[in-house]
Order: C-alpha cells, then structure tokens, then sequence
C-alpha cells in the first residue's frame, strides 16, 4: 500500500509503521469483496440491506472514507496542477519533481477538463 500510495497518490499510508483509519478501512474493503465474490446470493443489493446488515454498514463507512481520501488527493492535485503543453510533460524529468505521482501526471494532462472520477 505504500509504494502505491507514492507512485500513484503521492500519499504516504504509513501502513507500516501506523494502523491508520485509511489502511483500516482499505483492509475491510478487500475482505468485503472477497467475501462478495464467494457469495452465491448477493444478499447486499436487496433493499435495505445497507441499513439493516452491520457489515454491510461497516462496508459503507469504510468506502465514504476511502472515497473522500481520494476525492481530497484528488482536488489537491487538481488545485496545484501545472500547465504545459504535451511535450513538456512528456520531457519532464519527474527524477526532479516535488509531485512525481501518476495522479500529478494525470491531472497535468488532462488539463482543466479533468473530474474526479
């Protein structure tokens, strides 16, 4: 999770060294959807069963908070985001870049178009 966390976020998850809220939630997410996948019945789409199940409110906790992790690196990057034209980016020597993460790269290129989905 760390090394994603950089290369992609620019985030550090500390999942080594902290039991963050973060890290907390990515594993309940993964146990979640391995749970899913062995599931004959997908007991989670009948009505309801997001308020009345404890896991499945658990579940959506722990995605509200991975949601706005993301959507918060996402407005940082798009509020710091730097204009240049293609082959700048395409030259640029990210060796030497505060950001170099692939959410900066994206955002970079996309341009002001780019939503946070």
């Amino acid at each position: 999770l760390d090394i994603i966390g950089t290369s992609i976020f620019n985030y550090e998850f500390g999942s080594v060294t902290d039991e963050s809220p973060v890290i907390k939630a990515v594993y309940s997410a993964l146990v979640e959807a391995e749970h899913r996948s062995m599931t004959p019945a997908p007991y989670w789409d009948l009505p309801f069963a997001n308020q009345l199940v404890p896991r499945l409110r658990k579940f959506n906790g722990d995605l509200k908070l991975l949601n706005d992790v993301l959507d918060d690196l996402i407005n940082r990057a798009k509020a710091t985001r730097n204009v240049e034209d293609i082959e700048d980016l395409e030259q640029r020597n990210y060796a030497d870049v505060k950001d170099p993460s692939m959410l900066r790269f994206l955002v970079d290129m996309r341009g002001a178009d780019i939503d946070n989905k």
